[in-house]
């Protein structure tokens, strides 16, 4: 059975959980509280997206190695995410009366996060991609 590597994308998640609430906290206080708010639901539907996505991809990425046609199943998942994805963002925008501009920041928070999670932990430093990039070398 194949095993993927999910420190990077864990670091990911829980800087963007962190970062979502800094600023939220930070923007509640100076701009709004409906701004904050709308911040924190911008960040926890990002992040929950991230999560499925996360476990779907692994699972695709799995099945096709394992050689097994579940794999489907893995990408229907994807499918239905997003149709969720734009369900929860009409709740959100429409049911909860969010910001719009901080919920999209919130978001894409994990922007942010990714270029965190790269210059704390880059993947080039590690010395066990030696092998790999000799093979891979024209």
């Amino acid at each position: 059975m194949a095993t993927i590597d999910r420190s990077f994308i864990d670091g990911v998640f829980w800087r963007m959980i962190g970062l979502g609430i800094a600023a939220a906290l930070i923007t509640g206080w100076l701009i709004s509280l409906r701004f904050g708010y709308s911040l924190v639901l911008g960040t926890a539907l990002g992040a929950a997206s991230l999560r499925i996505t996360i476990v779907a991809v692994e699972g695709l990425l799995e099945a096709i190695v394992d050689g097994e046609r579940a794999g489907a199943g893995w990408a229907v998942l994807i499918g239905i995410k997003l149709v969720a994805l734009l369900a929860a963002v009409v709740v959100v925008l429409a049911l909860l009366k969010a910001d719009p501009i901080a919920f999209v920041i919130g978001f894409k928070m994990i922007l942010p996060a990714i270029a965190w999670q790269a210059i704390r932990k880059p993947r080039f430093l590690d010395g066990d991609d030696d092998a790999a990039d000799e093979k891979e070398s024209l």
